[in-house]
């Protein structure tokens, strides 16, 4: 499996892929009505966490996305903010070796790798604990949401 850099070109294959996770789009707040232009603006949100969006590809093949932070705002830490997998593609094993890719991008920073998940989306807090995160405590955002931390080992040492 392979990873880079999101480009622009990436955009309709983004947007493919948001469409058919309307619980992602729900959280995000958008509607999957937007622009590529309004996407885009909306991913540069995200600059000022120190992460970057990468394509993940199998063959050449784009499979999926992932939102990647090495030192969260929060902590410090490396953070899985948003993983999105093609729908042709998914429950074929593809986000497991997309998670314990990204283990290996941040292992050298740090021996856990966060994520957090609301309270009340149970699909997203199984998928993190299907993928080796351990549950480790609540957390609300500025709006009073509440959302559950978790840490996923990302080496044996």
């Amino acid at each position: 499996m392979d990873s880079r850099l999101f480009v622009t070109e990436d955009l309709p294959f983004l947007k493919k892929m948001i469409l058919s996770s309307p619980r992602w789009l729900e959280e995000e707040g958008l509607t999957g009505n937007e622009s590529e232009a309004e996407l885009e603006t909306y991913m540069k949100t995200y600059d000022k966490t120190g992460g970057e969006w990468l394509i993940w590809s199998i063959h050449g093949q784009k499979i999926g996305a992932t939102y990647l932070v090495y030192a969260a705002p929060s902590n410090g830490k490396p953070w899985l903010g948003t993983i999105l997998v093609d729908p042709e593609q998914r429950n074929q094993g593809q986000a497991r070796e997309i998670v314990a890719d990204c283990c290996r991008k941040v292992e050298t920073l740090s021996s856990v790798l966060f994520s957090a998940a609301p309270v009340l989306n149970q699909d997203w807090i199984l998928f993190l604990n299907r993928n080796g995160f351990e549950q480790i405590g609540l957390e609300k955002d500025e709006k009073g949401k509440e959302y559950i931390k978790f840490a996923k080992a990302v080496s044996l040492a």
